[in-house]
């Protein structure tokens, strides 16, 4: 029997949100602000962005993915994959 895909959790326009913060840490066309996501889009609590990369980054590479097809995608890492590592992984602690 195939393996069947789970949904994934995020709301569908929460990647599409979160896209341009994720590739270059800033808000440009206030997305974060119209989702109600944050008030002012020049301050966007960094603890709140890793949370977010941790949970929804592999849909937020995703909607990239679909969202540059057929155009120049934008250079990897992404600003979040450097700053916060590869989605979905546990935060590193300090000594382990």
């Amino acid at each position: 029997m195939p393996v069947r895909r789970r949904a994934s959790k995020a709301r569908p326009d929460e990647a599409k949100a979160w896209m341009m913060f994720m590739q270059s840490g800033h808000d440009f066309f206030d997305e974060l602000v119209d989702a109600g996501v944050v008030e002012d889009r020049h301050y966007v609590p960094r603890d709140l962005a890793e949370t977010t990369w941790r949970r929804i980054g592999n849909d937020v590479l995703a909607y990239m993915e679909e969202f540059y097809r057929g155009y120049h995608p934008p250079e990897r890492p992404i600003w979040a994959e450097r700053e916060f590592g590869p989605p979905g992984q546990a935060k590193r602690r300090a000594g382990r």
